[in-house]
Protein backbone atom coordinates (compact mmCIF):
# COMPACT_ATOMS: atom_id res chain seq x y z
CA UNK A 1 0.00 0.00 0.00
CA UNK A 2 0.73 3.51 -0.56
CA UNK A 3 2.25 5.07 2.23
CA UNK A 4 -0.25 8.04 2.23
CA UNK A 5 -2.67 5.74 0.92
CA UNK A 6 -2.04 4.49 4.35
CA UNK A 7 -2.17 7.86 6.35
CA UNK A 8 -4.86 8.69 4.80
CA UNK A 9 -7.03 5.63 5.69
CA UNK A 10 -5.69 6.21 9.53
CA UNK A 11 -5.80 9.73 9.39
CA UNK A 12 -9.91 9.42 8.62
CA UNK A 13 -10.31 6.98 10.66
CA UNK A 14 -9.15 9.07 13.89
CA UNK A 15 -11.00 11.83 12.53
CA UNK A 16 -14.32 9.99 12.78
CA UNK A 17 -13.20 8.67 16.04
CA UNK A 18 -12.27 12.22 17.97
CA UNK A 19 -14.69 14.26 16.27
CA UNK A 20 -17.68 12.72 14.32
CA UNK A 21 -18.10 10.23 17.41
CA UNK A 22 -17.36 7.13 15.98
CA UNK A 23 -16.82 4.01 17.54
CA UNK A 24 -13.94 1.05 16.00
CA UNK A 25 -15.65 -2.49 15.93
CA UNK A 26 -13.02 -4.10 13.30
CA UNK A 27 -9.80 -2.75 11.69
CA UNK A 28 -6.54 -4.36 10.23
CA UNK A 29 -4.18 -3.56 7.55
CA UNK A 30 -6.77 -3.51 5.13
CA UNK A 31 -10.26 -2.07 6.22
CA UNK A 32 -11.27 -0.24 9.36
CA UNK A 33 -15.31 -0.13 10.15
CA UNK A 34 -16.75 1.93 12.91
CA UNK A 35 -20.29 2.74 14.02
CA UNK A 36 -22.20 5.28 15.75
CA UNK A 37 -25.80 5.48 16.42
CA UNK A 38 -28.29 8.40 15.44
CA UNK A 39 -31.77 7.73 17.01
CA UNK A 40 -33.06 5.06 15.15
CA UNK A 41 -30.16 4.67 12.52
CA UNK A 42 -26.79 2.69 12.40
CA UNK A 43 -24.31 4.82 10.38
CA UNK A 44 -21.12 2.09 9.79
CA UNK A 45 -18.15 3.96 8.18
CA UNK A 46 -16.01 1.37 6.73
CA UNK A 47 -12.83 3.08 5.08
CA UNK A 48 -11.04 0.77 2.84
CA UNK A 49 -7.68 1.00 0.97
CA UNK A 50 -6.55 -0.07 -2.48
CA UNK A 51 -7.97 0.43 -5.83
CA UNK A 52 -10.17 -1.58 -8.30
CA UNK A 53 -8.80 -1.69 -11.75
CA UNK A 54 -12.60 -2.54 -12.89
CA UNK A 55 -15.97 -1.21 -12.44
CA UNK A 56 -17.45 -5.12 -11.83
CA UNK A 57 -14.57 -5.64 -8.93
CA UNK A 58 -15.73 -2.55 -6.80
CA UNK A 59 -19.34 -4.19 -7.52
CA UNK A 60 -18.03 -7.34 -5.73
CA UNK A 61 -16.87 -5.65 -2.92
CA UNK A 62 -19.85 -3.49 -1.91
CA UNK A 63 -22.07 -6.53 -2.34
CA UNK A 64 -19.55 -8.08 -0.11
CA UNK A 65 -19.82 -5.02 2.77
CA UNK A 66 -23.96 -5.20 2.15
CA UNK A 67 -23.47 -8.96 3.20
CA UNK A 68 -21.30 -8.05 6.17
CA UNK A 69 -23.69 -4.52 7.71
CA UNK A 70 -26.56 -7.56 7.01
CA UNK A 71 -24.80 -10.08 9.71
CA UNK A 72 -23.92 -7.29 11.98
CA UNK A 73 -27.33 -5.91 11.70
CA UNK A 74 -28.57 -7.62 15.45
CA UNK A 75 -25.40 -6.13 16.97
CA UNK A 76 -26.25 -3.00 16.05
CA UNK A 77 -28.45 -0.10 18.09
CA UNK A 78 -30.54 1.18 15.14
CA UNK A 79 -33.22 0.23 13.40
CA UNK A 80 -31.98 0.98 10.65
CA UNK A 81 -28.32 0.76 8.64
CA UNK A 82 -26.82 3.43 6.96
CA UNK A 83 -22.98 2.51 5.48
CA UNK A 84 -20.84 5.29 4.63
CA UNK A 85 -18.18 3.09 2.24
CA UNK A 86 -15.12 4.52 1.82
CA UNK A 87 -12.22 3.88 -1.20
CA UNK A 88 -8.78 5.48 -0.62
CA UNK A 89 -6.85 4.80 -3.87
CA UNK A 90 -4.30 6.57 -6.14
CA UNK A 91 -6.86 5.44 -8.50
CA UNK A 92 -10.04 4.82 -10.19
CA UNK A 93 -11.52 2.02 -12.44
CA UNK A 94 -10.80 2.38 -15.74
CA UNK A 95 -13.84 1.86 -16.93
CA UNK A 96 -17.29 3.93 -16.11
CA UNK A 97 -17.70 3.40 -12.59
CA UNK A 98 -19.97 6.55 -11.36
CA UNK A 99 -22.96 5.37 -11.17
CA UNK A 100 -21.86 3.24 -8.11
CA UNK A 101 -21.75 6.69 -6.17
CA UNK A 102 -25.62 6.70 -6.17
CA UNK A 103 -27.51 5.68 -3.10
CA UNK A 104 -28.00 1.87 -2.78
CA UNK A 105 -30.61 0.16 -0.77
CA UNK A 106 -30.18 -3.57 0.51
CA UNK A 107 -34.34 -4.31 0.19
CA UNK A 108 -35.09 -5.92 3.40
CA UNK A 109 -37.53 -5.28 6.22
CA UNK A 110 -36.09 -3.03 7.08
CA UNK A 111 -33.79 -1.78 3.82
CA UNK A 112 -30.03 -0.98 4.34
CA UNK A 113 -28.72 2.01 2.90
CA UNK A 114 -25.44 2.89 1.62
CA UNK A 115 -23.35 5.58 0.22
CA UNK A 116 -20.01 5.33 -1.85
CA UNK A 117 -17.02 7.15 -1.79
CA UNK A 118 -13.73 6.65 -4.05
CA UNK A 119 -11.05 9.03 -2.61
CA UNK A 120 -8.32 8.87 -5.59
CA UNK A 121 -5.53 11.35 -6.52
CA UNK A 122 -8.22 12.93 -9.30
CA UNK A 123 -11.23 13.42 -6.75
CA UNK A 124 -10.41 13.77 -3.68
CA UNK A 125 -11.15 16.84 -2.40
CA UNK A 126 -14.76 16.47 -4.11
CA UNK A 127 -15.23 13.41 -2.36
CA UNK A 128 -13.85 14.25 0.86
CA UNK A 129 -16.61 17.53 0.56
CA UNK A 130 -19.08 14.39 0.25
CA UNK A 131 -18.32 13.05 3.51
CA UNK A 132 -18.15 16.57 5.57
CA UNK A 133 -21.69 17.69 4.51
CA UNK A 134 -22.88 13.68 5.79
CA UNK A 135 -20.82 14.28 9.27
CA UNK A 136 -20.55 17.79 9.79
CA UNK A 137 -16.97 18.27 10.49
CA UNK A 138 -14.52 19.36 7.76
CA UNK A 139 -11.06 17.08 7.69
CA UNK A 140 -7.79 18.20 6.28
CA UNK A 141 -5.82 15.71 4.15
CA UNK A 142 -2.06 16.79 5.11
CA UNK A 143 -0.43 13.53 3.47
CA UNK A 144 1.33 15.59 0.62
CA UNK A 145 2.93 17.99 2.83
CA UNK A 146 4.81 15.18 4.91
CA UNK A 147 7.82 13.22 4.36
CA UNK A 148 8.03 9.58 4.48
CA UNK A 149 9.46 9.10 8.36
CA UNK A 150 6.61 11.91 9.50
CA UNK A 151 3.70 9.81 7.72
CA UNK A 152 5.27 6.30 9.23
CA UNK A 153 4.88 8.15 12.87
CA UNK A 154 1.66 9.20 12.55
CA UNK A 155 0.50 6.20 11.17
CA UNK A 156 1.84 4.38 14.41
CA UNK A 157 0.09 6.89 16.78
CA UNK A 158 -3.61 6.38 15.26
CA UNK A 159 -3.01 3.04 15.27
CA UNK A 160 -2.23 2.96 18.62
CA UNK A 161 -5.07 5.71 19.33
CA UNK A 162 -7.52 3.42 17.68
CA UNK A 163 -6.28 0.70 19.42
CA UNK A 164 -6.22 2.21 22.96
CA UNK A 165 -9.73 3.56 22.30
CA UNK A 166 -11.09 -0.26 20.73
CA UNK A 167 -9.21 -1.23 24.32
CA UNK A 168 -11.14 1.36 26.38
CA UNK A 169 -14.97 0.14 24.90
CA UNK A 170 -14.19 -3.36 25.24
CA UNK A 171 -13.44 -2.47 29.15
CA UNK A 172 -16.51 -0.63 29.62
CA UNK A 173 -18.17 -3.31 27.96
CA UNK A 174 -17.16 -5.63 30.56
CA UNK A 175 -17.38 -3.17 33.48
CA UNK A 176 -21.31 -3.86 32.87
CA UNK A 177 -21.12 -7.49 33.57
CA UNK A 178 -18.80 -7.19 37.38
CA UNK A 179 -20.77 -4.86 39.17
CA UNK A 180 -21.15 -8.05 41.67
CA UNK A 181 -20.62 -11.34 42.54
CA UNK A 182 -23.09 -14.24 42.89
CA UNK A 183 -23.28 -14.31 46.55
CA UNK A 184 -26.76 -13.73 47.13
CA UNK A 185 -27.66 -16.08 44.32
CA UNK A 186 -26.21 -18.88 46.20
CA UNK A 187 -27.46 -18.01 49.31
CA UNK A 188 -31.37 -17.87 47.33
CA UNK A 189 -30.23 -21.34 46.11
CA UNK A 190 -29.62 -22.54 49.84
CA UNK A 191 -32.55 -21.26 51.57
CA UNK A 192 -34.77 -22.89 48.68
CA UNK A 193 -32.94 -25.85 48.97
CA UNK A 194 -33.01 -26.23 52.80
CA UNK A 195 -37.25 -25.08 52.49
CA UNK A 196 -37.37 -27.67 50.55
CA UNK A 197 -36.22 -30.70 52.90
CA UNK A 198 -38.07 -28.84 55.44
CA UNK A 199 -41.07 -29.91 53.90
CA UNK A 200 -40.32 -33.23 52.55
CA UNK A 201 -39.72 -33.99 56.80
CA UNK A 202 -42.76 -32.66 57.86
CA UNK A 203 -45.67 -33.96 54.83
CA UNK A 204 -44.17 -33.73 51.84
CA UNK A 205 -43.82 -31.42 49.22
CA UNK A 206 -46.92 -31.97 47.45
CA UNK A 207 -49.25 -32.27 50.75
CA UNK A 208 -51.31 -29.57 50.58
CA UNK A 209 -51.53 -29.24 54.20
CA UNK A 210 -47.82 -29.10 54.44
CA UNK A 211 -47.82 -26.24 52.06
CA UNK A 212 -50.33 -23.85 53.79
CA UNK A 213 -48.79 -24.88 57.12
CA UNK A 214 -45.31 -23.42 56.01
CA UNK A 215 -46.67 -20.74 54.08
CA UNK A 216 -47.99 -21.26 50.60
CA UNK A 217 -50.22 -18.37 48.76
CA UNK A 218 -53.25 -19.41 49.64
CA UNK A 219 -56.39 -17.10 49.13
CA UNK A 220 -58.88 -17.75 52.18
CA UNK A 221 -56.08 -17.70 54.33
CA UNK A 222 -54.69 -13.95 53.09
CA UNK A 223 -58.24 -12.57 52.97
CA UNK A 224 -60.05 -14.25 55.65
CA UNK A 225 -56.69 -13.87 58.50
CA UNK A 226 -55.04 -11.24 56.20
CA UNK A 227 -51.90 -13.48 56.01
CA UNK A 228 -50.34 -11.13 53.67
CA UNK A 229 -46.93 -12.35 54.60
CA UNK A 230 -47.56 -15.50 52.30
CA UNK A 231 -46.65 -13.28 49.15
CA UNK A 232 -43.27 -13.95 50.20
CA UNK A 233 -42.91 -16.97 51.79
CA UNK A 234 -44.35 -18.36 48.67
CA UNK A 235 -41.73 -17.52 46.54
CA UNK A 236 -39.87 -20.24 48.68
CA UNK A 237 -41.44 -23.05 48.51
CA UNK A 238 -41.51 -25.74 45.61
CA UNK A 239 -44.16 -28.64 45.07
CA UNK A 240 -42.06 -31.41 43.97
CA UNK A 241 -38.77 -32.22 43.35
CA UNK A 242 -38.95 -31.10 39.54
CA UNK A 243 -40.41 -28.29 40.28
CA UNK A 244 -37.42 -27.45 43.05
CA UNK A 245 -35.25 -28.51 40.32
CA UNK A 246 -36.31 -26.26 37.19
CA UNK A 247 -36.50 -23.37 39.33
CA UNK A 248 -33.24 -23.52 40.96
CA UNK A 249 -31.38 -23.72 37.94
CA UNK A 250 -33.15 -20.51 36.64
CA UNK A 251 -31.73 -19.06 39.96
CA UNK A 252 -28.54 -20.09 39.61
CA UNK A 253 -28.00 -18.85 35.51
CA UNK A 254 -30.63 -15.85 35.74
CA UNK A 255 -29.43 -14.50 39.37
CA UNK A 256 -25.69 -14.99 38.58
CA UNK A 257 -26.28 -12.78 35.70
CA UNK A 258 -28.36 -10.33 37.15
CA UNK A 259 -26.51 -9.92 39.94
CA UNK A 260 -23.13 -9.10 38.38
CA UNK A 261 -25.08 -6.59 36.19
CA UNK A 262 -27.04 -4.37 39.27
CA UNK A 263 -24.98 -6.02 42.12
CA UNK A 264 -26.03 -7.77 45.52
CA UNK A 265 -27.92 -5.02 46.96
CA UNK A 266 -29.97 -4.15 43.48
CA UNK A 267 -30.65 -7.90 42.86
CA UNK A 268 -31.88 -8.44 46.54
CA UNK A 269 -34.68 -5.32 45.40
CA UNK A 270 -35.38 -6.56 42.00
CA UNK A 271 -36.11 -10.36 43.39
CA UNK A 272 -37.86 -9.62 46.02
CA UNK A 273 -40.41 -6.69 44.15
CA UNK A 274 -40.07 -9.19 41.27
CA UNK A 275 -41.56 -11.92 43.25
CA UNK A 276 -43.86 -9.80 45.60
CA UNK A 277 -45.62 -8.46 42.01
CA UNK A 278 -45.69 -12.15 40.90
CA UNK A 279 -47.16 -13.39 44.11
CA UNK A 280 -49.99 -10.41 43.79
CA UNK A 281 -50.90 -11.43 40.46
CA UNK A 282 -51.13 -14.69 41.76
CA UNK A 283 -53.72 -13.96 44.34
CA UNK A 284 -55.85 -11.77 42.08
CA UNK A 285 -55.76 -14.24 38.87
CA UNK A 286 -55.35 -17.52 40.78
CA UNK A 287 -57.93 -19.06 43.07
CA UNK A 288 -55.78 -22.49 43.30
CA UNK A 289 -52.78 -23.22 45.94
CA UNK A 290 -49.30 -21.62 45.00
CA UNK A 291 -45.76 -22.07 45.50
CA UNK A 292 -42.20 -20.98 43.79
CA UNK A 293 -40.00 -18.47 42.71
CA UNK A 294 -41.66 -18.69 38.94
CA UNK A 295 -42.65 -14.83 40.14
CA UNK A 296 -39.36 -13.91 40.94
CA UNK A 297 -37.42 -15.68 38.11
CA UNK A 298 -39.28 -14.35 35.41
CA UNK A 299 -38.65 -10.49 37.40
CA UNK A 300 -35.01 -11.16 36.73
CA UNK A 301 -36.07 -11.76 33.05
CA UNK A 302 -37.46 -8.36 33.15
CA UNK A 303 -34.32 -6.71 34.82
CA UNK A 304 -32.31 -8.21 31.51
CA UNK A 305 -34.78 -6.72 29.53
CA UNK A 306 -35.00 -3.03 31.32
CA UNK A 307 -30.88 -3.65 30.92
CA UNK A 308 -31.39 -4.35 27.19
CA UNK A 309 -33.41 -1.13 27.02
CA UNK A 310 -30.45 0.83 28.68
CA UNK A 311 -27.82 -1.00 26.50
CA UNK A 312 -29.14 -1.95 24.09
CA UNK A 313 -26.34 -2.62 21.35
CA UNK A 314 -24.36 -4.58 24.74
CA UNK A 315 -27.19 -6.79 25.21
CA UNK A 316 -27.95 -7.73 21.40
CA UNK A 317 -24.22 -8.55 21.15
CA UNK A 318 -23.92 -11.13 24.14
CA UNK A 319 -27.10 -12.22 25.81
CA UNK A 320 -29.96 -10.41 23.52
CA UNK A 321 -31.92 -12.83 21.27
CA UNK A 322 -31.56 -15.44 23.75
CA UNK A 323 -33.41 -13.78 26.89
CA UNK A 324 -35.74 -13.03 24.33
CA UNK A 325 -36.19 -16.11 22.90
CA UNK A 326 -36.67 -17.55 26.76
CA UNK A 327 -39.41 -14.83 27.78
CA UNK A 328 -40.84 -16.38 24.91
CA UNK A 329 -41.20 -19.65 25.13
CA UNK A 330 -41.47 -19.91 28.66
CA UNK A 331 -44.54 -17.46 27.74
CA UNK A 332 -46.27 -19.56 25.30
CA UNK A 333 -45.25 -22.97 27.54
CA UNK A 334 -47.12 -21.16 30.33
CA UNK A 335 -50.16 -20.67 28.79
CA UNK A 336 -50.34 -24.05 26.49
CA UNK A 337 -50.15 -25.48 30.48
CA UNK A 338 -53.49 -24.59 32.90
CA UNK A 339 -51.12 -26.07 35.34
CA UNK A 340 -49.12 -23.15 35.27
CA UNK A 341 -49.27 -20.05 37.16
CA UNK A 342 -49.17 -17.84 34.40
CA UNK A 343 -51.01 -14.58 36.87
CA UNK A 344 -47.22 -15.34 38.76
CA UNK A 345 -45.12 -15.24 35.59
CA UNK A 346 -46.55 -12.19 34.08
CA UNK A 347 -46.76 -10.85 36.99
CA UNK A 348 -42.84 -11.13 38.11
CA UNK A 349 -41.67 -10.09 34.52
CA UNK A 350 -43.79 -6.62 34.25
CA UNK A 351 -42.66 -5.91 38.23
CA UNK A 352 -39.04 -6.85 37.45
CA UNK A 353 -39.09 -4.60 34.79
CA UNK A 354 -40.36 -1.65 36.90
CA UNK A 355 -38.28 -2.70 39.80
CA UNK A 356 -34.98 -2.74 37.62
CA UNK A 357 -36.03 1.28 36.16
CA UNK A 358 -36.96 2.08 39.64
CA UNK A 359 -33.46 1.03 41.38
CA UNK A 360 -31.87 1.82 38.33
CA UNK A 361 -28.07 0.49 37.36
CA UNK A 362 -25.12 1.06 39.22
CA UNK A 363 -24.00 4.26 38.62
CA UNK A 364 -27.12 5.65 37.28
CA UNK A 365 -29.18 8.30 39.11
CA UNK A 366 -32.28 9.25 36.61
CA UNK A 367 -35.27 10.46 38.75
CA UNK A 368 -37.36 11.18 35.80
CA UNK A 369 -37.20 7.29 35.15
CA UNK A 370 -36.83 6.19 38.67
CA UNK A 371 -39.47 8.20 40.14
CA UNK A 372 -42.33 6.87 37.77
CA UNK A 373 -41.14 3.74 38.24
CA UNK A 374 -41.68 3.11 41.78
CA UNK A 375 -44.89 5.35 41.27
CA UNK A 376 -46.09 2.36 38.50
CA UNK A 377 -45.19 -0.53 40.76
CA UNK A 378 -46.95 1.15 43.76
CA UNK A 379 -50.32 1.41 41.41
CA UNK A 380 -49.66 -1.67 40.22
CA UNK A 381 -49.40 -3.95 43.68
CA UNK A 382 -52.47 -1.47 44.45
CA UNK A 383 -54.43 -2.50 41.50
CA UNK A 384 -53.54 -6.11 41.76
CA UNK A 385 -54.54 -6.45 45.58
CA UNK A 386 -58.05 -4.43 45.21
CA UNK A 387 -58.68 -6.33 42.13
CA UNK A 388 -57.57 -9.60 43.81
CA UNK A 389 -59.94 -8.95 47.20
CA UNK A 390 -62.84 -8.26 44.62
CA UNK A 391 -62.18 -11.45 42.91
CA UNK A 392 -62.15 -13.79 45.78
CA UNK A 393 -64.82 -12.11 47.59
Amino acid sequence: MDLKEKHRMYHLAYHLVSIAGFDVIDYNDDDIWMVRHHGKISQIARLSHGGFDWANHLKRDIAHVFQRAKTMRRDLQGKYIEIHNVYIADHEPVDDWNILKKPMQLQERHPINMYVYYLSNTNKEEELQRLQYVYEDAFQDNSADLSESDLSEQISSYQKKIAEQMKWKQQDMENLFTKGKPFITYVLLAVNVFLFLLLAINGGSTSTETLIRFGAKYNPAILEQGEWWRIVTSMFLHIGIVHLAMNMLAVFYLGSAVESIYGSVRFVMIYFLAGIGGGLASFAFTANISAGASGALFGLFGALLFFGVMHKQVFFRTMGMNVILLVGINIIFGLSVPQIDNGAHMGGLIAGFMASAAVQLPGKKWPGIQIPAWILYGLLAVGLIVYGVAANT
